[in-house]
């Protein structure tokens, strides 16, 4: 049982590893030149360190947006169906 919870513990370092590299790398490409219409512009380090923070900001919003929604729409499912139960038995 206990290799079971260190092979779970094992897998999520390695993930979280490889994220990290992972976002290391992108984060380190925005920040290099960025050539726009045959000129080259260096990106400002705020720009750069900004783009993954709006990325994430974008994910996270929208997941916290779909999930009111579903739970909005159960709610009103539910009590939709409640008032229509009572409706009947009265």
């Amino acid at each position: 049982m206990k290799s079971s919870s260190l092979d779970k513990y094992t897998i999520s370092t390695v993930i979280g590893v490889c994220i990290y590299f992972q976002l290391t790398k992108t984060i380190s490409y925005a920040k290099q030149i960025i050539p726009v219409k045959n000129q080259f512009i260096l990106s400002s380090n705020n720009n750069a360190e900004m783009i993954p923070f709006y990325w994430m900001l974008t994910i996270v919003g929208g997941c916290i947006a779909v999930t009111l929604t579903y739970v909005s729409w159960r709610k009103y499912k539910g009590e939709k169906k409640k008032q229509s139960e009572r409706d009947s038995n009265s």
